[in-house]
């Protein structure tokens, strides 16, 4: 029986917008699809969510990779507090899986000095209302990785068989399952709470 319910952050609960970031800084298509590659999508970038490394080191380094856009890579970064925003229907559906009597949990890759700018920033207004949460640069683990699932289930005493996890990434869901937890491969809200309603009985 489902009891717990373990969202990822980053384009399930809030959007991940570095592609319109980069349209409203006035960056070219060209170089949307450039930055796309070499610094959103650049290995370096799970360094950051891993938080083992100085977050000052591995930015210069993505930075030093595209040492020819420099001027465009600080544009972006002096932006980064736009980088997310919730999705409209963020706060309604944990609040009713709150009320159909659902814990609610997170479990996010996510670089600290970024995770405490948006929620400064009031991009995470479903924060007080979460039962617990995971960020993997604050344990130094990263999703898919055992370790940080498992991390999770101890931190708060959770069955995996009691918990459903949901993330937009296969490889993350894939990792959730190793560990007996339900995965739910993220596409959008209404996919979502039809397969949530599958295995909760949310009933919406």
């Amino acid at each position: 029986m489902i009891k717990n319910i373990v969202f990822d952050v980053g384009n399930v609960l809030v959007s991940f917008r570095w592609r319109e970031l980069m349209e409203e800084l006035g960056l070219s298509k060209d170089l949307q699809t450039i930055f796309g590659k070499k610094v959103f999508e650049n290995p370096f970038w799970i360094e950051l969510d891993r938080g083992v490394l100085d977050e000052k080191d591995v930015i210069s380094k993505i930075r030093g990779e595209n040492s020819e856009y420099g001027k465009e890579f600080d544009l972006i970064w002096e932006n980064v507090d736009k980088l997310v925003e919730p999705y409209d229907y963020t706060v309604n559906m944990i609040d009713t899986l709150k009320k159909r009597g659902f814990r609610v949990y997170l479990l996010s890759n996510y670089p600290v000095s970024l995770f405490e700018l948006h929620t400064k920033c009031g991009h995470f207004p479903f924060l007080d209302k979460i039962d617990g949460k995971v960020v993997s640069a604050y344990v130094k683990l990263v999703k898919p990785d055992r370790e940080i699932y498992e991390y999770l289930l101890k931190k708060y005493d959770l069955k995996a068989e009691e918990c459903v996890f949901l993330d937009d990434r296969p490889e993350n869901v894939e990792g959730a399952r190793k560990v007996g937890m339900e995965g739910i491969l993220f596409e959008n809200y209404e996919q979502a709470w039809a397969e949530l309603n599958k295995r909760g009985n949310i009933n919406i």
